[in-house]
């Protein structure tokens, strides 16, 4: 079995990847997992790589395993994932270190959804370079409402999962003319029809779309229309074109062939 690398498309087979026992623990504990909270998890262990290393699968299974332990509501913590994801990932500063800042956004996530048997804990001392950028507690049932519902709304469909995950990201940064927590799966159901007839190859498309988001989200001051999206995507990569060189019996056979046409004419 190969997998297939979304960026750069270079394949490796899984068997290579696993032969790291760390790597191999992560996967166990992550195939465990909801798919919609493993894949918020690769996300959000993206905030504790650096720009020069990738982050080492002994490093990334501890601090699943440590994420793990704090036995939090899934729901609820998915949500805090993505709220960080989201209010860190185009921040400059350094990677994190802990899940502090993490425990302080499930905090309030735990106010705001008060049923969803989160198991308080301490949260420490927090990076002082993030507590600044901690989303305001007023504001945060809303937007928790909003980015809930867009989960609900993309279900099980990858081009659903990527557009609900960069409206998420939108719905974050508090942008004007934002729309309604009640109305953004509406306003979602318009980005799918927009995107639905130019993004049919998951492989292909869903690292675009996520990359126009990317390129996206630090140029807007408002919600913005699907084609700012579009406009910002990068095109598809060039399918490799098959040369067929004929062979000297092909190339008479032709010219033999178009003879007989002419004179038959």
């Amino acid at each position: 079995m190969q997998l297939t690398c979304p960026c750069c498309h270079a394949r490796n087979s899984i068997e290579a990847f696993t032969q790291d026992e760390a790597c191999r623990e992560l996967f166990r504990q992550c195939g465990q997992l909801p798919d919609g909270f493993w894949r918020t998890l690769t996300s959000y262990l993206g905030l504790f790589r650096s720009d020069t290393r990738a982050l080492a699968w002994d490093r990334a299974l501890k601090l699943t395993t440590s994420l793990l332990e704090l036995k939090a509501d899934p729901a609820s913590m998915v949500t805090a994932m993505q709220l960080t994801v989201e209010a860190l990932r185009f921040k400059a500063g350094k990677p994190l270190k802990d899940h502090n800042y993490l425990k302080r956004v499930l905090e309030t996530v735990t106010t705001a959804m008060p049923s969803s048997g989160l198991e308080t804990r301490d949260s420490g001392t927090g990076n002082s370079s993030c507590e600044s950028r901690i989303p305001n507690p007023g504001s945060r049932s809303k937007t928790n409402q909003a980015i809930t519902a867009l989960a609900e709304w993309a279900g099980n469909d990858w081009l659903r999962q990527a557009i609900g995950e960069g409206l998420s990201a939108l719905v974050a940064q508090n942008l004007k003319k934002a729309p309604a927590a009640d109305a953004i799966t509406l306003n979602a159901d318009i980005w799918f029809q927009v995107l639905k007839s130019k993004c049919d190859i998951e492989e292909i498309d869903a690292p675009r779309i996520r990359r126009g988001f990317e390129k996206l989200f630090p140029k807007v001051e408002e919600w913005p229309a699907p084609k700012m999206l579009l406009e910002h995507m990068p095109p598809r990569p060039e399918r490799a074109k098959i040369r067929h060189e004929p062979n000297p019996e092909e190339a008479a056979a032709g010219i033999e062939m178009l003879r007989n046409y002419r004179e038959s004419a």
